[in-house]
């Protein structure tokens, strides 16, 4: 498919992710070349041109950017996301923190938000708390009281753990209410 130069200035201006790997947007100025869903701030119109490959890019001088990694098309994601997503679906029965994460991915903790964002629509520790209420969610419905569920889960507090809950599930944590849940669920 021919993507004519007005559709690609605007996909670029619009940080069109539907047009990532249909065209790199190389800038002259920096000997960037990005994707044109990059965040980086929009570049001026004249300083632009539009190269079908990422080899075409490399071959004429331009090198990748480190914001939109277009290097990397299409597995754009940063390898340390999987291994910092795995530690928080392991860690179901404590509180974790920012530092550790970091640690963990080897960059900064702002670093790991930002690709949170991008990558998940979510900050690490909201996915965290998530994995956690999953968790004593089960744990209630197998007959756990939910003060043992919000401890076994790392909660410091009954009612950070009920708002917490409620705000999750929309009621709140009670074995009456968890068992009449189970069984509309196995309701065909």
């Amino acid at each position: 498919m021919r993507l004519s130069q007005h559709e690609m200035i605007e996909a670029m201006q619009n940080d069109d992710a539907a047009y990532d790997g249909k065209f790199f947007v190389c800038v002259k100025t920096t000997k960037i070349y990005c994707l044109p869903s990059c965040k980086a701030r929009l570049p001026k119109v004249q300083n632009v041109i539009f190269m079908r490959t990422r080899e075409e890019a490399i071959a004429s001088g331009f090198r990748g950017c480190k914001r939109c990694r277009s290097e990397f098309y299409p597995n754009t994601q940063p390898v340390w996301l999987d291994a910092v997503i795995e530690v928080i679906k392991r860690a179901d029965d404590k509180k974790l923190d920012e530092e550790s994460l970091a640690g963990i991915a080897g960059v900064d903790i702002s670093t790991i938000r930002r690709y949170f964002k991008l990558y998940k629509n979510t900050t690490p520790l909201a996915l965290h708390r998530k994995v956690r209420l999953e968790h004593a969610h089960r744990l209630m419905k197998r007959g756990a009281d939910y003060l043992t569920a919000a401890y076994e889960t790392g909660f410091e507090s009954a009612s950070g753990f009920r708002d917490a809950f409620i705000k999750q599930y929309g009621y709140p944590p009670s074995l009456r209410r968890l068992r009449n849940v189970a069984s509309e669920e196995a309701i065909p």
